[in-house]
C-alpha cells in the first residue's frame, strides 16, 4: 500500500478477481467483526485471542494497557454465516481489484468482570464490615450489625431492603 489509502475510485476501467473464497472448497474465509463499545484501555500494539466455541459462541480478548484496573478486556458474543456479502480488496499500488465472499458475521459485545461494578463493591464492602463487626467482643448490648456501620449509607438501605429505584439508578450510573 502506498501509504495514502485512496477511498474513491479513479475512473479507470480495471480487472476484477474472483478470489479463492468463490471456490468451491475455498482455502480461506472472510470475516466481519462489530462490537458495541471499544474501551480506550486496550493496547493495539498487541495481539489478542478469538475463540470459536461450541454453538457458534464467540470470546475476544485483548490485552489492556499496563497500569489499566483489568489485565484484559473480554468480549462474547455468536458467529452467523453470511449468504450474499461479498468485501472488495483494492490494491492501489498494483492497481489489482479482487472480489471475495464474506464467511460469517461476529457480533460481540464487552463483558463486565464479575462483581466489576461499584454497587457490587460497596456491598461486598459493607459485608466484609458486618463480618468484622461481628468477630469483635461485644460489650454486652445486642445491637444489629448493621446499625455498628458508620457512616451510614445509602447501601445500608440495600443490605435491608429499603431502597428507592432513583438511588439504584444513580449508583449504577456513576452517581449520574
Amino acid at each position: 500500500m502506498n501509504g495514502a489509502a485512496c477511498s474513491q475510485f479513479d475512473t479507470k476501467e480495471r480487472a476484477l478477481k474472483l478470489g479463492e473464497s468463490f471456490e468451491k472448497q475455498p482455502r480461506c474465509g472472510f470475516h466481519t467483526i462489530r462490537y458495541d463499545f471499544k474501551p480506550a484501555s486496550i493496547d493495539t500494539s498487541c495481539e489478542g485471542d478469538l475463540e470459536v466455541g461450541k454453538g457458534e459462541q464467540v470470546t475476544i480478548t485483548l490485552p489492556n494497557l499496563e497500569g489499566s484496573t483489568a489485565p484484559v478486556t473480554v468480549f462474547k458474543g455468536s458467529k452467523r454465516p453470511y449468504l450474499r456479502e461479498c468485501i472488495l480488496i483494492v490494491n492501489h499500488d498494483t492497481g489489482e481489484c479482487r472480489l471475495e465472499k464474506l464467511s460469517s458475521n461476529i457480533s460481540v459485545k464487552k463483558t463486565r468482570a464479575e462483581g466489576s461494578s461499584k454497587i457490587q463493591s460497596r456491598i461486598e464492602q459493607q459485608q466484609q464490615q458486618m463480618r468484622n463487626a461481628n468477630k469483635t467482643p461485644s460489650s454486652g448490648k445486642t445491637s444489629s450489625p448493621l446499625g455498628k456501620l458508620s457512616p451510614t449509607s445509602p447501601m445500608d438501605d440495600i443490605e435491608r431492603g429499603t431502597y428507592h429505584p432513583r438511588l439504584i439508578r444513580g449508583l449504577y450510573h456513576g452517581g449520574r
